[in-house]
């Protein structure tokens, strides 16, 4: 039986002081995202008007080549405007 998150902070303590992480949650078994993870009507994405991201993966196996500098900039670029980035060929 899944454990139950009724309210914030039996959620929190599940998720970071018992260490479950939000992993914990899905192998719990849960069958509904708690009410914590879920954004309020206002402050979610209209996908009707959601515009697609069209940046391309960074290739991290240039990183030992002549193209490092590049690959190094375009990882700062990507954390420093968007916050997150795709990487391929990490090994």
């Amino acid at each position: 039986m899944a454990p139950s998150f009724d309210n914030e902070t039996s959620l929190f303590n599940f998720v970071v002081r018992d260490g479950y992480g939000v992993k914990g949650i899905v192998d719990s078994g849960i069958s509904k995202v708690p009410r914590a993870y879920i954004q309020p009507p206002a402050e979610q994405i209209n996908k009707n008007n959601a515009t697609k991201c069209e940046i391309p993966p960074i290739d991290l196996s240039k990183l030992d080549g002549p193209e490092h500098d590049q690959v190094v900039n375009q990882i700062v670029r990507a954390a420093e405007t968007l916050g997150f980035f795709q990487v391929v060929n990490h090994g």
